[in-house]
């Protein structure tokens, strides 16, 4: 794994990055240790696959031998109950990688780096409806090594996510959209597309209709899980892009 920028000296008064003085980490390299990634899946509309998201990226970074563990703020545990459910499958596959997913409160979020130490890759579940806790929303991106906003193609999605992006973008977070439900032939996608990139960036992927995605979330598995499974391959692409941003 590329230590990348969460690498700092342990010694007295000393860090790369401007940092001082850390205390959590993941493994030990004599007086140089690294912190575990955190990815943060945040959008201020539900329904745009966020947790469907968390789950096959955590997969993806498993099946390349990363120890990953998930965190869900919302209080739905959509993503928390999939990783029960993963791990009471796993008692009759046990081929199948664990990922152990905690709930959290969003008063909580500034223990998100406990969890780093233990991980190399901590995938993060967010609640919608951002303005209730822009403060903790805010922070809790400032922590994570990236920030993936899904949204639909739709008109409303993406003027609620505007002010969150906006916000990110002038925090200096390191944040992408992702284009989700979406059907890539149509001109609307096209137009909302170039619409959006012109204040944000947006990542070279899109996830497709969420029926494809959520036939296979029943016992805790995802479409990476199942052999050609309908968007597992643009699962995989997008996992591919995260890596390279945050250098695992």
């Amino acid at each position: 794994m590329n230590p990348g920028k969460n690498v700092f000296y342990t010694c007295k008064n000393v860090a790369l990055g401007g940092v001082n003085n850390i205390g959590l980490y993941q493994k030990d390299f004599g007086s140089l240790k690294v912190l575990g990634k955190t990815i943060l899946f945040a959008s201020v509309k539900g329904g745009t696959s966020k947790s469907t998201l968390s789950e096959c990226i955590s997969v993806c970074a498993a099946r390349d031998g990363m120890r990953v563990s998930g965190i869900d703020f919302d209080p739905q545990a959509t993503f928390r109950n999939w990783g029960d459910a993963r791990e009471e499958t796993q008692k009759s596959i046990p081929s199948l990688t664990r990922i152990p997913v905690k709930s959290l409160t969003l008063s909580k979020w500034k223990t998100v780096e406990d969890y780093t130490d233990d991980n190399d890759l901590v995938v993060i579940d967010t609640p919608p409806a951002l303005e209730n806790d822009a403060d903790a929303f805010l922070g809790l991106s400032q922590l994570a090594d990236v920030v993936l906003v899904p949204t639909s193609a739709t008109h409303n999605d993406i003027s609620s996510n505007t002010p969150y992006l906006l916000s990110l973008k002038k925090a200096g977070v390191r944040a992408f959209v992702v284009f989700s439900r979406v059907n890539r032939q149509t001109k609307s996608f096209r137009e909302a597309r170039q619409r959006v990139a012109k204040y944000a960036r947006v990542l070279p992927v899109e996830i497709p209709i969420a029926e494809d995605m959520h036939v296979h979330n029943h016992g805790g598995l995802t479409s990476v899980d199942i052999k050609d499974a309908r968007g597992s391959k643009d699962v995989e692409l997008l996992w591919d892009l995260i890596k390279h941003e945050i250098e695992l």
